[in-house]
């Protein structure tokens, strides 16, 4: 495929597909490195939250085929204690978008970062 087929590419071939699969363990190991020692601060939230959603993009968009995509990355940073539900919803392509969710939970801190990812025809 040439460079100017790909740009008038309507859907991401099979092999550039974004898939949960791979994007699952890059946000565990994100979440795990970053969160495993952290503690809740209340100060300290909107900073942490920030930096997770940076680095997650920013590893995501260097997955090889998935530079078509545009990452919309959305992490909550809570306090531990009773549950707590999120819900999102969007609409796009089935066939070109996706989402994929991770959660951390430790007695200090929780985390649930959710990425959409929004294929850019």
């Amino acid at each position: 495929m040439t460079h100017e087929t790909n740009e008038c590419a309507m859907q991401p071939s099979i092999m550039h597909k974004f898939r949960a699969s791979v994007a699952q363990p890059i946000l565990h190991s994100i979440l795990h490195a970053e969160l495993a020692h952290a503690v809740y601060m209340a100060e300290h939230v909107e900073a942490l939250g920030t930096k997770l959603g940076v680095e997650i993009s920013s590893r995501l968009a260097s997955e090889p085929g998935w530079d078509r995509y545009k990452f919309i990355t959305n992490v909550v940073v809570s306090q531990p204690g009773p549950g707590s539900r999120m819900s999102s919803s969007c609409v796009w392509d089935s066939n070109c978008d996706s989402v994929v969710r991770e959660s951390f939970v430790s007695p200090n801190i929780r985390c649930t970062a959710s990425v959409f990812a929004i294929y850019c025809y």
